[in-house]
């Protein structure tokens, strides 16, 4: 049964990630070919439209259509464990927004090395950059699937996204007013770590080193937690018919 769920999100969901991807690599291209911005900013702008935004768009587009259209009690009738077909759609889901970053990271890598000498630093910078923009999306991701109402369709999804992103920036800006420069600039105690990193906006926070040491463990540990605690609610509301 595993492999006809697999085809089913497949058909529905391949053109949201060629739509995903096609978009991704044609904002990037642009913003790079007209100059707007240095690479750098490019790169991050990149980052944050396909982490926050099409991780939005495809999370409006995973569980919210089944409530829609009314195919949810059809599919938990089906002889398979319904963690099973919670996590397919999540992962067809999440692969909307992840395929496309990796993709245009790698285009951007190509480009680099075919026309540029000496730009290891930079290849690095994507690949983390990447790497972290990704991990923030799937966090994003999750808790807009997540904590979206069980029987809301995809404008309530969207608006709980919404609500999401104003949560992030709201304890980014409470960071501001708490913690004082000199600790910015010194480094964090454990309390401190703990409260900044509950906010996966900081995977890709540069202002300080995070890839090394205990900063990278907490961050790590930290979201790992989230992201658990978040999919387990999503695992619950799936599983309830009524």
């Amino acid at each position: 049964m595993i492999k006809p769920l697999i085809w089913k999100e497949w058909h529905e969901q391949r053109w949201k990630l060629v739509f995903g991807t096609v978009m991704l690599v044609f904002f990037t291209g642009v913003l790079l070919a007209a100059k707007l911005t240095t690479d750098n900013e490019t790169f991050v702008l990149m980052w944050i439209f396909g982490g926050l935004i099409l991780s939005m768009y495809s999370a409006m587009g995973v569980f919210a259509p089944e409530t829609t259209d009314g195919t949810k009690i059809f599919l938990s009738s089906k002889p398979i464990q319904a963690w099973k077909i919670f996590l397919c759609k999540w992962f067809f889901g999440w692969m909307n927004f992840a395929v496309p970053m990796l993709i245009c990271s790698t285009i951007l890598m190509v480009i680099i090395l075919s026309n540029r000498e000496g730009q290891l630093l930079e290849l690095k910078y994507i690949a983390i950059g990447t790497f972290t923009g990704i991990c923030m999306g799937t966090t994003f991701y999750c808790m807009t699937c997540c904590f979206a109402p069980r029987k809301g369709g995809e404008a309530a999804v969207g608006f709980t996204g919404f609500i999401v992103f104003f949560v992030f920036i709201l304890h980014a800006m409470i960071t501001d007013f708490t913690i004082s420069p000199q600790s910015w600039r010194s480094g964090f105690s454990i309390p401190q770590q703990l409260f900044l990193f509950i906010n996966p906006l900081f995977w890709a926070n540069p202002t300080y080193p995070i890839w090394g040491g205990i900063h990278q463990s907490l961050l790590v540990i930290e979201q790992t937690i989230l992201f658990l605690f978040t999919m387990l609610i999503g695992l619950r509301k799936w599983q309830r018919r009524s």
